[in-house]
């Protein structure tokens, strides 16, 4: 996919990375599009897993949410740098079947970042009433997501991260108790 594009890309030039036999790349994606899903999906969850372990660590709650804002975009387009072409293509194939899974993937990073604000107003350091911001953040840092970007159309990362940190103090700035 991120040589050719996933339009061009066929199960032949998969199985030839992969090493294997077309026949077995069958036996793990019942189709092209079940193989982009997985893509999409293994970029997700790799990048959740590193979301939950920032926000176990040590630290105030403020830090670890800024951190956390900041990962789940900048280790989403980490991983898709690569992609020749704009990621467009792959999800207008896979679309449909692509909207049930964001919508659970959507919910899990929802409660990640409700549990962490929560604890936040617990403690003293985020101010009550702000306890339905989560919604708001993902929705906000969507923005730097690259679905509907290629790598290159969004720009320099160094760009990208400076626009993406003035959001992030943005809306940490609308949690804060002082």
């Amino acid at each position: 996919m991120a040589r050719y594009g996933f339009r061009k890309m066929n199960m032949d030039d998969v199985a030839r990375e992969a090493g294997v036999s077309r026949r077995t790349i069958y036996n793990f994606f019942k189709s092209k599009e079940d193989l982009g899903l997985s893509s999409i999906g293994r970029v997700v969850d790799e990048v959740f897993d590193e979301m939950v372990a920032i926000s176990k660590r040590s630290g105030s709650h403020a830090d670890r949410l800024r951190e956390l804002l900041r990962h789940r975009v900048l280790g989403r387009l980490s991983r898709v740098r690569a992609y020749a072409s704009s990621l467009d293509e792959l999800f207008e194939v896979v679309r449909p079947a692509y909207m049930e899974r964001r919508r659970i993937m959507f919910t899990r990073e929802r409660e990640l970042l409700e549990s962490l604000i929560r604890d936040g107003v617990e403690s003293g350091e985020f101010r009550p009433g702000t306890d339905e911001s989560a919604e708001s953040m993902l929705y906000a840092t969507n923005a730097f997501i690259p679905y509907s970007l290629s790598p290159d159309e969004l720009g320099e990362e160094f760009e990208l991260t400076r626009k993406l940190d003035q959001m992030v103090d943005l809306l940490m700035s609308a949690l804060r108790n002082t």
